[in-house]
Formats: structure tokens, sequence, C-alpha cells
């Protein structure tokens, strides 16, 4: 039990003036102690007569009181001080910094906490945009954090282990923070000075109570040291959080400003986030204030100023990320959309004025009039289960609740707590949690609203063409229009022809396009050629034909495209990249028709003995194509071939077939064994939702499927990957501009990083990973992101990616081929490297928006079919592993059989050890379920 310390002032007096001093030796604190007048006033009699008078009087109301002198609690205090602080310091000083020249001697450090003279202030304060992707998150990176939305922290730990893949974050003050990179809001690089390896310490023992921080066990504490945390957050916490509260409030106004007149009134749009700050930068309040020529001058900076430069002002990134977090509040701006890799803002969601602002707060204004009296009139209504008048009365109510069960208005407190007054006002829902679940549920309720039907495919992140006017009239044209036939014919002239050459068009019965194709021919002496044929849309487009040099997008239905990006897939829908006319006309796999085809060609070398193969790389060639010949070809009709006897009916299919499936194992080993490429097999993906209609009950149907690691499927990917990854290299070399799929591994200490490299060699190996494995690794892996730039793709094992093979689903396969096209003839790019730099940003925003969006649209299905499973057999328990540490008697889980089916489990605190990343725990009982916000809680 601690004591209480008093100390007696007329006992003992000390002069406040000491000082600090720091030797060769462990630095101590020193006191110059006056005369001690007072004491020689008193005699010792007196002195022992106070002491014991006054420990008589306080014993009873605080027993563990101990009386102690001022020298002798300074003493203490230099002793607590040397141990907690001084100790630890030194210690970092000397182990973790390891270049002499950048540091200064250690005792003037600690005094005077200089800046080093490597680092400026201008370095502090700016960062190169373009690092972000290249460079993962490393130690002395800034972030904004979940838990600490108004301040930044400092990255001081990668990950340990896939025991622990957490990152370590520090706060100014030193307060220690253990996250996972999803819980990381927005990253800004930084610099401190050379030769620092490390930042935070296992906290030294001493004989005091320690100040760090648990981490993943009930012993050993985490210190930043002092000298670290006041070294680093003097010159990079402190400097950019004053900097950019300072410029907030102009921030503010400045954004409301430039949304007058960024908003589109037919529905939300989106802009680059490095645009808005560049526009918030350049902007001059008293000139866009002046009453006559302010309108033009907006206009004129929102033209001008949409490229902006790599190197950007990092207080200024903060200040902008901060006061668009508050104004969507406001219902002006929405979805600030991160990228998962580079950790930083893709673009931000623009609300249109009347339908949002004005139309929101005038709602909000009727809601609250009258003591709530509509939305006590909408409750009754459910009471009495009048639905039908509802429908007629209440639209914007309705509409309301569809807007948040999609997730559009989670930001607005005021929404909140409308619909907490409504549903508390509703007898069946009294007691229940509000959720985004409850809101779907009381909506079903509505004859006019589809049973069953995905309540996020309202979400404006998903933008899909029924949401706004805008989406609406992109539908209308995407229904009736049709290629040009002109450009048709014009493009089918002086095109190579490859005859009866046979065109394995592998896919599933149910595809929805068919975009590529696959040929072999047999040479000599173990030589083939390989040809990948891919369908041919950008003929339908004026921009793929550029004899004039114009720059840009013209097509209005490429425009739409790139809007789009990419074709969406849901589990219960899909929305075309592309008008279904584009792609029936471009669609390979008609047998006997000619169609249009860009095919990539290369020679290789087998040697079947050695299962060695050798690419030509200097064979590869890529031409303008006529194919016709498509013999059937599912991805089950492949592998049925290719495990079956030889027939001779099919011999000439059979011996393609092998030859493919051979070639594409040994691109596979090569890939993995030569160039580090990671793999995954059928531990990967596993039940996935599927959705279809059951014709007869006119019900819907959930049924899951596992991902396969077929010989058809290996022969597919890779074939693809050889195209991709030679045409990154061809257009590198060509200098043709062109959108490159990029991936860094992560950044680790050196424990993690071991077992990361051990997955690698597994790989290398020819041992695909588990579930267990990739459950342990899962939050040591990075994403992939868009660059202009051509750069390593470490997961496939490719110095430079490019796809080319999706041109029908894919925005920056068909911008490639659009170049390619113009490459081949001679003419000039229409697309220069300006151009493709304003791609990336909308193009890696909608990648990360469709894949949020897909997951939740998966997981929603998921926990559906558990929910209705429950309902049936409510004793129904489920193996779970466990997918992170378990903290505060808490996990994070899954139930393997359902990769959707994702969520927490409570673990007993009664247990002596807590299960780690990767272990099973049986037996588990579901608690909650809360479909459209994905949770779902176990306990044991």
């Amino acid at each position: 039990m601690m004591k209480r310390v008093c100390a007696v002032r007329n006992l003992h007096t000390y002069n406040p003036s000491c000082r600090k001093s720091f030797g060769k030796k462990s630095p101590t604190l020193e006191f110059k102690q006056p005369p001690d007048t007072e004491s020689k006033r008193l005699s010792p009699d007196d002195i022992k007569f106070i002491r014991e008078s006054f420990l008589k009087r306080t014993n009873w109301l605080e027993p563990n009181i101990q009386l102690k002198s001022l020298p002798q609690i300074y003493r203490e205090y230099e002793k607590r001080f040397l141990s907690r602080y001084i100790r630890p310091s030194k210690f970092w000083y000397e182990t973790l910094w390891l270049n002499n020249d950048t540091k200064p001697p250690f005792n003037k450090l600690f005094l005077n906490n200089p800046l080093p003279d490597s680092i400026s202030k201008k370095q502090l304060l700016n960062f190169d945009y373009n690092d972000l992707a290249k460079t993962p998150l490393k130690i002395r990176d800034l972030a904004i954090l979940r838990a600490t939305p108004s301040e930044l922290s400092m990255c001081v730990q990668l990950p340990e282990s896939v025991e622990d893949p957490r990152y370590t974050f520090a706060s100014r003050s030193g307060k220690l923070y253990f996250v996972y990179r999803s819980m990381i809001k927005i990253r800004i690089p930084y610099q401190v000075p050379k030769g620092i390896q490390g930042l935070i310490l296992k906290e030294l023992q001493h004989e005091f109570s320690p100040i760090g921080t648990l981490k993943s066990n009930t012993k050993d504490t985490f210190i930043l040291p002092y000298l670290a945390r006041n070294l680093l957050s003097r010159t990079g916490l402190s400097d950019i959080n004053k900097a950019a509260s300072y410029q907030r409030p102009i921030v503010m106004k400045k954004l409301e400003l430039l949304h007058r007149y960024l908003q589109n009134d037919k529905g939300p749009t989106s802009i680059p986030f490095t645009h808005l700050i560049n526009l918030v930068n350049k902007l001059d309040l008293s000139q866009a204030l002046h009453l006559q020529a302010g309108n033009d001058y907006i206009i004129n900076l929102i033209k001008e100023a949409n490229d902006p430069p790599s190197i950007m002002n990092a207080s200024l990134t903060i200040a902008v990320y901060w006061s668009l977090v508050e104004l969507s509040e406001t219902f002006l701006w929405d979805g600030i959309n991160r990228n998962s890799a580079s950790l930083f803002p893709t673009t931000v969601t623009v609300l249109p004025l009347l339908s949002y602002r004005v139309h929101y707060t005038e709602l909000i204004e009727d809601l609250e009039r009258n003591n709530y009296k509509q939305l006590n009139k909408f409750s009754n209504l459910v009471n009495d289960k009048n639905y039908q008048e509802i429908e007629q009365s209440f639209s914007k109510i309705i509409n309301l609740l569809q807007e948040y069960t999609a997730g559009n208005l989670q930001n607005n407190p005021k929404i909140t707590t409308l619909i907490s007054k409504l549903f508390r006002g509703i007898k069946e829902y009294q007691r229940c949690d509000i959720t985004r679940d409850l809101c779907n549920e009381l909506l079903m309720k509505f004859p006019s609203i589809k049973p069953n039907s995905n309540p996020l495919l309202k979400n404006h992140d998903l933008a899909t063409r029924a949401d706004s006017q805008h989406g609406q009239r992109q539908q209308i044209l995407y229904d009736y229009v049709k290629p040009n036939d002109l450009l048709i014919q014009e493009s089918l002239r002086d095109r190579f022809d490859f005859g009866d050459l046979r065109v394995y068009c592998i896919d599933s019965e149910t595809a929805h396009e068919i975009d590529d194709g696959i040929s072999i021919e047999k040479k000599f002496n173990g030589k083939f050629t390989l040809h990948i044929h891919i369908a041919d849309p950008a003929i339908f487009f004026p921009e793929c034909n550029n004899e004039k040099g114009v720059l840009g997008l013209q097509d209005d239905v490429l425009k739409i495209a790139y809007e789009n990006s990419f074709t969406t897939y849901l589990p219960d829908t899909v929305v075309p990249m592309l008008p279904k006319s584009y792609c029936k006309m471009a669609d390979l796999g008609i047998n006997g028709k000619k169609t249009p085809s860009i095919s990539f060609s290369v020679d290789v070398i087998l040697n079947k003995e050695k299962s060695n193969l050798k690419i030509c790389y200097d064979t590869f060639q890529i031409r303008l194509g006529l194919v016709s010949n498509f013999p059937k070809a599912t991805y089950d009709n492949v592998d049925d071939i290719l495990s079956s006897e030889v027939n001779s009916e099919q011999k000439l299919l059979q011996d393609d077939l092998r030859q493919l499936s051979m070639i594409a194992g040994i691109l596979r080993n090569k890939r993995t064994q030569e160039n580090g490429a990671i793999t995954f097999g059928e531990g990967f993906n596993r039940g996935t939702p599927k959705y279809s209609e059951d014709s007869e009950t006119e019900s819907d149907v959930i049924s899951f499927v596992d991902q396969k690691n077929t010989k058809s499927n290996e022969l597919v990917t890779e074939l693809m990957i050889l195209a991709n990854t030679l045409c990154g290299r061809y257009f590198k070399e060509n200098k043709i501009f062109g959108v490159y799929r990029c991936y860094n591994d992560l950044n680790l200490e050196p424990k993690a990083k071991m077992q990361y490299n051990k997955l690698r060699e597994e790989c290398k190996n020819g041992k695909l990973p588990t579930l267990e494995d990739i459950v342990k690794v899962q939050s040591l892996l990075n994403s992939s992101y868009y660059s202009e730039h051509p750069s390593r793709h470490d997961m496939i094992g490719s110095e430079q990616y490019l796809t080319v093979t999706s041109p029908l689903r894919r925005f920056t396969d068909l911008v490639s081929h659009i170049q390619l096209h113009n490459h081949l003839k001679g003419h000039p790019l229409p697309f220069n490297q300006k151009a493709i730099r304003n791609f990336v940003p909308h193009i890696q925003s909608r990648a990360d928006k469709l894949r949020k969006i897909s997951t939740e649209s998966n997981v929603c299905m998921t926990l559906s079919y558990l929910k209705n499973l429950l309902k049936t057999k409510p004793d129904t328990m489920f193996d779970v592993k466990i997918t992170s540490v378990p903290s505060e008697g808490r996990a994070r889980c899954l139930i393997p059989e359902y990769s959707f089916a994702r969520g927490e489990i409570r673990l007993s605190p009664s247990l002596k050890v807590y299960p780690k990343v990767g272990d099973t725990v049986n037996s588990c009982k579901v608690v909650k379920i809360s479909c459209v916000d994905g949770i779902l809680e176990f306990n044991k």
C-alpha cells in the first residue's frame, strides 16, 4: 500500500533553487541546503514532541501516513527521476541512436533539447506525396488514430510478430497506443535525425512503480524515453499540431466557399483530396469575396489548380482533414476515402447543396417542431401496423431511414438523435439498440420495399446509376447507345488474322463478360508460342485512333466508364462499367465470328524433364488481331479434360490444354522461387455468399462457395499475370504512359519479418498457405495501389505490373488498350503523364470504395444467413479462429467456414492463458448479430 507523506515546513526548510548536473557517471540531482534557521530555534525535544503529537492526532484518520523531511522527499524524488527518466534516456541515446555524426552530446541534448542541424523546419512541415504509397508506414511517421482523432501521434514501433502484429504509437505526452493499420485515419511521412534505430524501450527494472504501458502481457511495460519524447514531440508533433490548429478556422471558411462551386446538384461527386488541399492553399479569400471579380476568380482557380505539386504541407493537410471531419456534420462534405496502402485520403465526397444540406436541415427542423409531432405520429402508425398510410404521408422519413441504413448519414448527431427518438416510440423496438440493422428491419415492413433487398445499394460511395439524377441520365445513355459501326469497320483493317488458331476462353458458365482467351503454338525443340488474346472495346471510341493528337477523354461513354472505373460485383447485383451493347459486341467466345482482339505473343522454351521454362523476352509482340475459333472451355470443362485419359476426339484440345497447364505450373513456380511471389490456395476466401432466386417460390436463396485452386484456375491466372507483367515491361521501355498496379511489403520488426519470409519460403517450396497461416499473417500484408510510375509488385513478383487483360470491366485496362492502339499506329498518345496522374486518385478511390461495399454486402448476406439459421437452431455453436491480440477480455475472430463471418469474442476472465492469433476456440455461442452494421459477437 502506498504511504502518505507529510512534509513539516518548520522542521526542515528547503531552498527551491536546485539544479541538475550530469557528469561522466550516471546523472544525479544535487541540492544546496541553506542554513536551517528555523530548526535552530527548536530543541531536539521540541521536534520530537511535535512529531509525536502530530502523528497521534492523525493516526486514526490516516494510519499509513509517514512523516518525511523536505530534503528526504527531494532525495527520493531525485532517485525516482533518475530511475524512470534519465537512465532509460541515456540507454536509448547510447544503444538506439547509432550515428554519432548527427547526435549532440547527451548532457547538452538532455538539458537544452536542441533541434539537430540535419533537420530543418521545412523538412518537418513538408512531405513528398509520391512517397506515401512507395514507402509503407515506418517508425517516426505521424498519424491521426481512431482513438485520438484530435491530435497527431508518432509511430514508435513496427509489428513485432504474427502473435502481436500491432503498431505502437506515442502521443505528445508519451502515452502509448497499440493499434492495427486499419485504425490509422491519415498518415504523414516524417523525418528525424539519421541513425535512430528505434524509439520504444521495454522499461528497465527499478525499485519504484513502473510508469510504462502494458502491451500484451501483465509483466512487461514499455516506454518512450523522456529524451526521445521531448526531442521528437517538440520538433514534430507539437509544431504541426499548433500550425494545423492555427490554420483551421481559415480552412473551414475556404472549404465552405469552395463547396458552392464544387458541388453538383444532380448527386454526390468526389474530388481528389490532394486537389482539394491545393485549392485551399491557393485560394485567396480577399479576391474570392470580391463583389464583382470573386466569382470568376474561383472558377478560374478550380480550372487551373487540378494538378497539385508533389510536395505538400503537413500542417495544412491536417487542418483540411480536421475541417472536413467537422463539416461532415453539416451535410456539405462526406466520405473521406482512405487508401489502405498509403494510409492517406484519396478522394472526398462533395454532397449536393439542395438535396443534402438544404433538404436535411429543413427536415430536421420539421421533425423537431411541435415536440416531435410527426415522429410521434409515424411511431403510432407503426404501432398500429398501418404501413400503407406511412408510405403515403411520410416518404421523407422513409427516405431518411434508407439513407441512414445505407451508411450515408452516420456523421450527423441530430439525425442519430431523431432516429433514436422515433424508435423509442415504437413499442416493438423500445428496448432494442438503435442500429442500421434495426432501421432495415422496420423498412422491410413497408409494401413498396422489396424483401431482403440489399440496403447498401443506396450508399452514395457505391454511386449506382439509379441513385441520383446524374446516374439516371447515365443509365438512359447506356440503355440506348450502340457502338459506332464506322469506327468498328475502320478498326478491322490491317489486323493480323489468327485464322483457325484455337482460342480457349476459359470462364464460368455464368460469366457476364468474356474478355480473354489463350492459344498455344508448338514450334520445335521444346519451343512454343503463347498467345493471350484480349477483347478490344477500345475500337468503339475515337480516342483509339488519335491522328489529330487530341488530349484527354472525348467520348461520353468513356467519361462514364471513367466515373465507374470498374464493373461493380455484389452478391445480388452487377453494374457493368460499359454499356451491355458494347460488352456484347466486344465479347470473345462466339465460335466462327471474326472478333477483334489485342493479342500479346511471346516464345517460351520448355524443358519438360527439368520442369524448366525460359521466356524469350525479345520475341514479345503486341498485335491488333482477329480471332474466330473458340472451342468450348469452362473451368469445369477444362478440369475434366486435364484429368481424363487421352481421347482421340479431343486429342488436339487435350494436347493444347496440357501443354498450357504445364507451362502455367512452371510459371507459378518461377514466380515464387525466383521472384518471391506469394500465392494463396483454398484456405483463402472460403464460404463466399452467392445470391440466387428460386423461380418456383420466388424467394431468395443464399448459398456459399469456396475459392478453388484447380488446374484450370491456375492456367488462366498465370497466363494473365504473364501478359500483364510483359506489358508493364513494354510500357516502361517504350515510355508509354499507363496506370501501374504496385505492391510493397510492409516494414516489420526482425521477428515479424522472419515469420513473413517463412511464408514466402513455404510458397517457394510449393506449400500453399493454410487458413491458419493466412489468419496469422493477414495483419502483416499490405494492400496494392495504383500509380503512374512503374514500381515493383512484391506479391506477384514482378518488377512492373500493368493490367491489360480485362478492358470490359477495368478502366485502367481500357486506357492501356487505347494507348497501345495509338502507339502501334504511330499516333500521338491521347493520355499524357498529367492525364494519367489525374486518373489515379479517382481510380484508386473507386477501387477502395467498391472493395469496402462489396465486403459489407458479403458480410450482411453471411450474417443474415447465420441469423436465420439461429432462429431455427438457436443452440448452434461455432468454432472460431482468433484473428487479433486479446485486449480487455475481447478478441476479433472468424468462423473458418464463412470468410465474411468476422466478429468479436468475449473471453472468460477465468482463463489463465488467452488464445493467440491463429488459435481455435471451440463451441462458441452467438450472443449478438447485426447484419447491416456487420456486428457479430460470441461468448465462450
